[in-house]
């Protein structure tokens, strides 16, 4: 199945959410959502954002679906609240 982002929306897959802690398996209910994941679509109205960045979510916003296994968020732009870029040597 394939699903795209359509208007002011963003389809974000979502990092996978960490379940152990100290070698403890925390239960999914008591799981936090992730809110680091990558842009797969964008609407058209969509401008801050592309397909491939990396992006910081606001907390219990959008919907979330999962397909094929994998989980994924549909926001809002304004849900975005920042581009995640990693530090290596030569971009610091």
């Amino acid at each position: 199945m394939k699903l795209n982002a359509i208007g002011t929306r963003v389809l974000v897959q979502m990092d996978p959410r960490e379940n152990e802690l100290n070698g403890i398996i925390i239960p999914d209910a008591y799981l936090y959502r992730e809110s680091i994941g990558t842009v797969i679509s964008t609407g058209d109205y969509v401008d801050l954002v592309e397909p491939g960045d990396r992006v910081l979510l606001k907390q219990c916003c959008g919907v979330d679906v999962v397909i094929d296994g994998c989980e994924f968020s549909i926001v809002t732009e304004d849900d975005v609240l920042g581009i995640v870029e990693e530090i290596t040597a030569e971009n610091e």
